[in-house]
């Protein structure tokens, strides 16, 4: 599960900023859960002793007993990978939070497009997480495991109870889920071109929408992109 551990010690900003990452966390599938703390307790503790979940951090640099810094300095002394997102009406105490270290992956001033710049840096770090995540299946009882950023495209097989996933190494292997199955399963980072395929938007190098046809970094192409899809994928990718 993900956890996503939320500290702001004014509870109306609190309860946004939790309705920003339910905002954000429709678009996954994935189990979430956020944790909700005005300050810095024991159950914080408890929270970041976790080692079973993977988790998100977000917190105020300006709390009533503590500051997010020094919280994020209690997390980093166990937990050098958690991703800690900065959110504070002080915007002077960004330089405090680049020479302490932190490995913060983003500092955003409650003053200055704070809703949006949240959704974007959560989806960010979502999206890096997807990436670096892995597709299992077997097929012919052969085990495969994948990662997520190397798949240019998945494809059903003419005639067959199978799909195709073409690699960015140039080799493919096969899958019995269907297409509706893996776009689920594979997130925000594909797209669904044609209800016979699915692409990795990460990997596309240029598109040629007069022809239909999709060009991948390694050279790789398909033409099965539908008139519809062409008009969603332009305004997702834009023009090359």
């Amino acid at each position: 599960m993900l956890k996503f551990i939320v500290c702001e010690d004014k509870l109306e900003t609190l309860e946004q900023m939790s309705r920003i990452v339910t905002k954000v966390m429709m678009n996954y599938d994935m189990e979430y859960k956020i944790e909700k703390f005005t300050e810095y307790n024991k159950k914080f503790k408890e929270v970041i002793n976790d080692r079973y979940n993977m988790k998100i951090y977000i917190l105020d640099i300006e709390l009533s007993l503590t500051s997010g810094l020094e919280i994020a300095s209690e997390i980093r002394e166990d937990d050098d990978m958690s991703p800690i997102v900065f959110v504070t009406a002080h915007s002077e105490c960004k330089n405090d939070i680049f020479y302490s270290r932190l490995n913060a992956v983003d500092f955003i001033s409650k003053y200055n497009r704070y809703q949006e710049r949240l959704e974007e840096t959560i989806n960010y770090i979502l999206q890096k997480m997807y990436r670096n995540k892995t597709l299992c299946f077997s097929y012919n009882h052969v085990y495969s495991k994948v990662l997520f950023k190397e798949i240019n495209y998945i494809e059903k097989a003419p005639l067959q109870n199978k799909c195709i996933i073409h690699l960015s190494s140039g080799e493919e292997k096969y899958i019995t889920k269907s297409i509706v199955k893996l776009k689920e399963e594979l997130g925000p980072m594909f797209y669904q071109t044609h209800k016979s395929c699915v692409v990795n938007t990460d990997n596309i190098r240029d598109i040629e929408f007069s022809k239909f046809i999709i060009h991948f970094k390694n050279g790789d192409t398909t033409n099965l992109l539908t008139p519809s899809a062409r008009k969603e994928l332009r305004e997702r990718v834009g023009d090359f």
